[in-house]
């Protein structure tokens, strides 16, 4: 599990774990994942959303609102974008993510996607961003 010197919600702790797992699409390499959260230490800015799948679009949205305040050209950020989703995680899903927060997120920013299953979420979608400070 990342450092718990980090200091995030269990949802997004947990969300992270997931991305490293090997059923991730594509899986977070563990090592890489704890290096940077190391190097991050508490000065990361996190989002959590949760919702159903018709909901993915707001999800988005609001996601890449906010996510947008916390990134600039002066700062250059990391940010990892991971997807969790239940019953109704699907490829299509992980596609318009990625794409979107390709598309949102500047050239100056490093992104990391991983989508992770989530069994307790049943019939809805978490959308979790993290950005480095």
């Amino acid at each position: 599990m990342p450092t718990p010197s980090v200091a995030h919600s269990e949802w997004v702790l947990d969300d992270l774990w997931a991305a490293t797992e090997p059923d991730a699409m594509p899986a977070l390499d563990w090592g890489d994942l704890s290096a940077v959260m190391v190097c991050w230490g508490r000065s990361t800015w996190s989002h959590a959303v949760t919702g159903h799948r018709c909901d993915l679009q707001t999800m988005l949205h609001d996601s890449i609102e906010a996510t947008a305040k916390q990134v600039s050209p002066e700062h250059p950020s990391t940010v990892i974008v991971v997807l969790r989703g239940g019953s109704d995680l699907h490829l299509d899903q992980c596609r318009a993510v990625s794409s979107a927060f390709h598309s949102a997120v500047q050239v100056y920013s490093e992104l990391w996607f991983a989508a992770a299953p989530a069994p307790a979420l049943v019939d809805k979608l978490r959308l979790t961003v993290v950005v480095s400070g």
